[in-house]
């Protein structure tokens, strides 16, 4: 199940041993990737016949990053409109869908291909925009005792994206009896916490860096 306290001590290690590296190099604190920050709540989807067809995904964005994306759609004391806010959405998935939308599945050992986005819905919470989507699976998998996992991230850490710290951040919707679920915090290295610290806004990192920072969610039956 979702360990909240495990996974907020695991956080807070991995801050205290970056804060630790900056303070030292207090010149780049504002620099130092991730630079944005997403608290993602997933729902894993089940048919039927009880196999896996996709993943319903809510990214709620930091405050910053919000106001930073919806900036040209403002006006002096106005804020942006539903359709405005729609074709913000419109414009952020096709941008995201080279990236398979932040987004990798994996079942007996093989990365499983994704179709193309179902259905997708934004709106502001308050200061923070949210976007809700559903990436279907390209064939629906049955676990028959095989666990099927996911990890949602950006690949050059530019943006961080953790599951909110919420019961139900992590649901399966119509799952079998005896399905559940479990978060594997990830354990980067300091060579990475280092190498992510060095990163300022112009820079990207390697498409393998944001893999060292990623959650991953194991669901078994």
């Amino acid at each position: 199940m979702f360990d909240l306290s495990t996974r907020r001590f695991h956080t807070k290690l991995v801050g205290l041993l970056a804060a630790f590296f900056l303070i030292a190099h207090t010149e780049r604190t504002a620099n130092a990737h991730p630079h944005a920050w997403i608290d993602a709540s997933i729902q894993v989807l089940f048919d039927g016949a009880g196999d896996v067809y996709g993943l319903r995904q809510y990214w709620l964005l930091d405050e910053f990053y919000t106001a930073f994306a919806l900036d040209s759609y403002r006006t002096e004391g106005t804020s942006p409109s539903q359709s405005e806010i729609d074709e913000l959405m419109r414009e952020n998935m096709k941008n995201l869908s080279e990236y398979t939308y932040f987004t990798r599945v994996f079942h007996d050992g093989k990365e499983i291909k994704l179709g193309s986005i179902a259905e997708m819905a934004s709106t502001l919470r308050g200061s923070r925009l949210e976007m809700e989507f559903v990436i279907p699976l390209a064939e629906a998998i049955n676990l028959d005792g095989k666990p099927i996992s996911y990890k949602i991230y950006d690949p050059t850490y530019y943006i961080e994206v953790l599951h909110a710290q919420s019961d139900d951040a992590i649901s399966l919707i119509e799952a079998p009896v005896g399905c559940d679920y479990r978060l594997i915090a990830p354990k980067p290295t300091l060579e990475a916490i280092v190498s992510a610290a060095n990163l300022d806004r112009t820079q990207s990192g390697d498409d393998g860096l944001g893999d060292l920072f990623a959650e991953r969610v194991e669901v078994s039956c």
